[in-house]
């Protein structure tokens, strides 16, 4: 309802809002039964915005939602990871010393890095 000027005629909208809220609070315990249809008498009832505000008055207002994290925090590499990395590393470094072209390292690197990709998805 914001900003209300006075006498400014109240629409459906307006009042369904207002009976839904008072239905919150009967739920929550807040009002009795008795309560809850004097106030909805008097929602359905009125003509102008202003008449619909002390109906909630005494009630408290909604809680505001938690803000959520604008992105998740960024992950740092497992040390398995680098463990990983390292150990393909060094046998690549091995076997060109040795003559011998490392596909065994881009093999195993490939593996590891198509087995992680897979386990992130479940």
């Amino acid at each position: 309802m914001g900003e209300l000027q006075p006498r400014m005629r109240a629409g459906d909208a307006d009042r369904t809002a207002v009976v839904e809220k008072l239905g919150r609070h009967l739920g929550e315990g807040r009002l009795t039964v008795e309560e809850f249809d004097e106030r909805t008498a008097k929602a359905h009832a009125a003509v102008y915005l202003d008449q619909l505000p002390p109906l909630l008055a005494d009630l408290p207002g909604d809680p505001r939602p938690a803000p959520r994290p604008a992105r998740p925090p960024a992950r740092l590499p497992s040390v398995a990871v680098v463990v990983v990395l390292a150990l393909v590393l060094a046998s690549s470094v091995v076997a060109v010393a040795h003559g011998i072209a490392p596909i065994f390292a881009f093999v195993l690197l490939f593996l590891f890095l198509r087995h992680r990709r897979w386990s992130r998805r479940w």
